[in-house]
């Protein structure tokens, strides 16, 4: 039903608001200001939803990937990386696998303070806590933590650690790359679920908002 001036007139005798003939009236009749009006608060929402798509994308590849690395080394069967280093007498791989896994972890850290919310907070500061527990064997081999929780590395004392320190500290009594793995899996599966979800509201905003705004547009004076 269209409002009419005579319709407002009396909303508003009977409520004892003052009411002129412009304004509130013009704005709620005519088309190209409330359009505007929604335009605007349409851009507004769909550019937080972008902007938190983005972040959490960026989360789910930064933590799969540390995933990636930190299971890498995880000794699952005999033909593990420190088996192989053995082997082969050289530990090139487990080196390269450590300081990829150290800066996937620093890059999810960041992220994951980026992107926001209770959860991930949540999961930043298990991040934190795994090398906070055991900081003197992984200084052994050059791994160090920061008051902010990221890691470094000195690179010479981690090629000259063996095989089996480094087996016994990334993979050993500590379990820091297992540990480290399971968290960041738990962390892309929760950003690939919000990327899935903000991706729904995104797309049903606009026309759950213009259909809300549409009926208190009529209804506003009851």
């Amino acid at each position: 039903m269209r409002i009419t001036t005579q319709m407002l007139a009396h909303s508003a005798a009977k409520s004892g608001i003052p009411f002129q003939q412009t304004t509130l009236l013009d704005i709620l009749n005519k088309k190209s200001s409330f359009s505007g009006l929604l335009n605007g608060v349409n851009a507004s929402a769909d550019a937080t939803a972008i902007a938190k798509k983005k972040n959490y994308s960026k989360l789910e590849d930064i933590s799969g990937n540390l995933n990636g690395y930190a299971s890498s080394l995880v000794a699952t069967d005999k033909n593990s990386i420190y088996d192989r280093a053995k082997e082969s007498g050289s530990t090139k791989d487990i080196v390269s696998s450590a300081k990829k896994m150290v800066e996937s972890y620093n890059a999810t850290l960041k992220q994951l303070r980026e992107t926001g919310d209770t959860l991930n907070e949540f999961y930043r500061q298990q991040l934190k806590d795994i090398p906070a527990g055991d900081k003197e064997a992984l200084k052994r081999i050059g791994i160090t933590q920061a008051k902010d929780g990221s890691l470094s590395i000195d690179e010479k004392v981690l090629q000259s650690a063996d095989a089996d320190t480094l087996k016994k500290v990334l993979d050993g009594d500590t379990g820091l790359a297992s540990k480290i793995s399971f968290v960041s899996g738990r962390i892309s599966q929760n950003a690939a679920s919000n990327v899935v979800s903000t991706s729904s509201q995104y797309t049903s905003n606009g026309s759950s908002l213009l259909s809300a705004l549409e009926t208190s547009k009529y209804d506003f004076w009851g």
